[in-house]
């Protein structure tokens, strides 16, 4: 009996022996690390911008007219060309002065009449360009527009009139990607009934020369809060409703750990994280962090 039992206790453990040297761990329980690229969180500043299009109107622009009937004797204006106040443009002759010449019986510049100009600025439009026309009296000859009366016009939609005043600064983006500074020089109390568009005139803070009817966009800061908690926007993700957001934080330097968060603003670049307060250097996975679960075991790579 003895000799039964020390026997049965023998094979019993052979047989676990066996067994145990024969497991082998199913892939589904070893754990797969997952390469990241990681970045810190940090503060600064962030801002809520808006852009309209608009287009560069020269408000101000003197019509010269011919203030008798008479033939262009002399003519100094020149398309494109730039001009000082009382500088001399036109010169007219009246017909009864050019019959009397003819006929030699009066002679000298009497009934000719000099045509200055009203004001500085360049002439953007030339209705006589030669000598020997004749103009009848209150005759368009020529327009002059000053450089320094150029605006911006464009059309905001009236649901945006609240954080427009006059006054306020904003961005001046051209179509060669220069920019300069401006601010809102008036706002035009009309509607447009089919649009609902209100026009907004845009006061350029420098003289660059700029030609009229050109295309531009401008920038109003609509929201800035500062120094706030911020992430880049590669490191936030998103449900496909775009209705909950979370950060996949890394700690003990290898474990991904997702944090749902409230965000702010956002630009192109970062975002701000409005809740839960997240500490300055915390690691947050930059890049890898799509469809990553909760607590996977990661590495940073550079």
């Amino acid at each position: 009996m003895k000799t039964t039992t020390i026997s049965f206790i023998a094979a019993a453990g052979l047989l676990l022996l066996n067994s145990c040297k024969d497991r082998t761990i199913p892939e589904s329980e070893i754990m797969t690390v997952v390469s990241v690229k990681a970045e810190s969180v940090f503060q600064g500043n962030i801002e809520k911008r808006i852009s309209f299009n608009g287009k560069t109107i020269y408000l101000k622009k003197n019509i010269v007219v011919s203030p008798i009937a008479g033939y262009i004797v002399r003519s100094e204006a020149k398309y494109g060309e730039e001009v000082k106040r009382e500088d001399v443009l036109f010169e007219i002759q009246t017909k009864e002065s050019k019959v009397l010449g003819a006929d030699g019986t009066i002679s000298g510049k009497m009934g000719t009449v000099y045509v200055a100009a009203p004001s500085e600025g360049f002439i953007n439009e030339l209705s006589v360009n030669e000598t020997g026309g004749y103009v009848i009296e209150g005759g368009e000859l020529c327009t002059i527009v000053n450089n320094n009366d150029l605006i911006v016009q464009l059309n905001v939609p009236y649901e945006y009139n609240s954080i427009l005043s006059t006054g306020k600064k904003c961005r001046i983006i051209l179509p060669d990607n220069s920019a300069m500074d401006g601010f809102i020089n008036r706002i035009l109390p009309h509607i447009d009934e089919v649009n609902q568009t209100q026009s907004v005139l845009i006061r350029p803070e420098n003289h660059k020369r700029i030609p009229e009817n050109l295309n531009l966009t401008i920038i109003f800061i609509q929201e800035e809060h500062k120094q706030t908690t911020l992430v880049s926007r590669t490191s936030l993700m998103a449900n496909e409703t775009q209705t909950e957001f979370w950060v996949m934080k890394i700690i003990n330097d290898s474990l991904a750990v997702r944090i749902p968060v409230l965000k702010g603003i956002e630009n192109d670049s970062i975002t701000e994280i409005k809740s839960p307060m997240l500490n300055i250097n915390d690691l947050i996975i930059s890049e890898g962090a799509y469809g990553l679960p909760d607590s996977s075991v990661v590495k940073i790579v550079q």
